[in-house]
């Protein structure tokens, strides 16, 4: 008897489109991913308050930069403080009351946060996008984040605050001036007061009242959201002026960085805005500046007792060196930089090292004066974080800016009638005297770079 035929199988490759369209159709089955769940921070007993606060205490005392502790007595500080922290009502007052106790130091950097502020996901972090300040007896809207619910509904640089949540502007103000924390410089204390004015959970409500261009007043209801923030901005002008501003020195925004200033490196000339710029991590900020310095030193570290930063017991040493590193190109045309109050700790360092150099004019008003090296935060009983100012920076050697803040070639203020008309006057400045620059040298390619050994030891920024 004769076998049956055999039916000839799939030929290989009809076998593997089939396979591969399997695969993407169980991917397309695939649920989203889900959000993660929103932290909720334990209670605090007793026994970890003690043990949180003795921790802050002991680190401040024995690791500072500044062996001296700003010449604060610190031993009566934390005595003044210990019965405030420990019969503090809540965990968050408890919290809030370590934190001005190391601003008692007047360090900006130098801060403990809770664990909600440490480990809060991103959906649970909102900020209005709002920066103001009191000029010549108003409190003015220097600032609105253009991606902001507060832009949506029509606020705009240059109006007058006149009420926070039926409160009078002068008395909120005056109120948060005794509640925040001490700090670098007043110009740091206006950050934090900004600070409190944007935060709030998520889904709070924030009520502003302002007074627009022709002398109406408006109510305004904020809904505290989760901020939409561009972290780089980037435009070539028509004139040739490249323009340049990102919202801090964070590793997320390194790609995007490089992009624009590889984009603008034909342009005649470069606007580099710091406005609003808190800093970030130390790397990020020297890789810009090898795009606009050539390599080498960019000043010394400091440490207490000139003692080097190490981790893992000891075995590896985490100093910070401020080497500039080579970039693809060295961009030489000519430079303005814009800053002002709330440019801080990288935004400073970069704006005071180009200054030095003679490699930039700088325009606006005088920074935060809050530049000091922190360690990555250090955990404390009860979830909380200290963040410990532990090395200084000296610009090219000699100069200080903790303290005391970068001032501008060319002192000016935003204007708010101008504001109020869509007119940046701190812009208008520099590319006027951009204008009357000589023209672009050709973008040079890269030379041999020094050793980098500079660590991801972050600048951090004001809180």
């Amino acid at each position: 008897m004769k076998p049956l035929p055999r039916r000839p199988g799939p030929h290989p490759a009809t076998w593997l489109a089939t396979l591969m369209t399997a695969l993407l159709l169980g991917a397309c089955a695939t649920p989203p991913a889900q959000p993660p769940q929103p932290f909720v921070p334990e209670a605090l007993r007793a026994d970890s308050r003690l043990q949180a606060f003795d921790e802050v205490a002991r680190m401040v005392r024995d690791e500072y930069v500044d062996p001296r502790l700003n010449g604060v007595d610190w031993a009566a500080i934390t005595q003044r403080y210990r019965s405030k922290a420990m019969l503090a009502p809540s965990d968050e007052l408890f919290w809030k009351e370590l934190n001005r106790m190391v601003g008692e130091l007047k360090d900006a950097h130098t801060r403990v946060v809770s664990p909600m502020e440490a480990r809060a996901t991103r959906d649970q972090r909102g900020n209005h996008g709002l920066r103001v300040q009191p000029h010549e007896g108003r409190t003015l809207v220097m600032g609105v984040n253009g991606s902001s619910q507060a832009a949506l509904l029509g606020l705009r640089a240059g109006m007058e605050l006149l009420a926070v949540d039926g409160q009078p502007v002068a008395a909120w103000w005056a109120q948060q001036a005794q509640e925040v924390r001490g700090s670098s410089t007043e110009r740091s204390q206006l950050s934090l007061i900004n600070h409190a004015l944007n935060s709030g959970e998520v889904g709070s409500r924030r009520v502003l009242r302002v007074r627009g261009p022709e002398g109406q007043e408006k109510e305004i209801t904020l809904r505290q959201d989760v901020l939409q923030h561009p972290l780089v901005r980037s435009h070539l002008l028509a004139d040739g002026t490249a323009y340049l501003r990102f919202a801090g020195f964070q590793p997320a925004a390194a790609a995007e960085l490089n992009l624009a200033l590889q984009r603008l490196a034909g342009a005649e000339r470069l606007v580099l805005d710091l406005r609003g710029n808190g800093g970030g991590q130390l790397r990020l900020t020297l890789q810009l500046v090898g795009w606009l310095l050539p390599p080498g030193s960019g000043g010394s570290v400091i440490t207490r007792d000139n003692k080097r930063l190490t981790a893992m017991a000891g075995l590896l040493d985490v100093t910070p060196k401020l080497d500039i590193p080579a970039q693809p190109l060295r961009l030489e045309q000519p430079l303005a930089v814009l800053v002002d109050e709330a440019s801080a700790s990288g935004a400073e360092f970069t704006a005071a090292l180009l200054q030095s150099r003679g490699r930039a004019r700088l325009f606006g008003t005088t920074t935060c004066g809050c530049l000091l090296v922190v360690r990555p935060s250090r955990g404390l009983p009860g979830g909380g974080q200290l963040l410990l100012s532990e090395a200084d920076m000296l610009i090219d050697g000699s100069r200080r800016i903790e303290g005391v803040g970068v001032v501008p070639d060319e002192a000016v203020f935003a204007d708010p009638a101008a504001l109020l008309r869509g007119r940046d006057a701190v812009l208008e400045a520099a590319r006027t005297w951009l204008a009357q620059q000589p023209g672009r040298p050709t973008p040079k390619a890269p030379t041999a770079a020094p050793s980098n050994s500079s660590t991801s030891t972050p600048t951090a920024a004001p809180s």
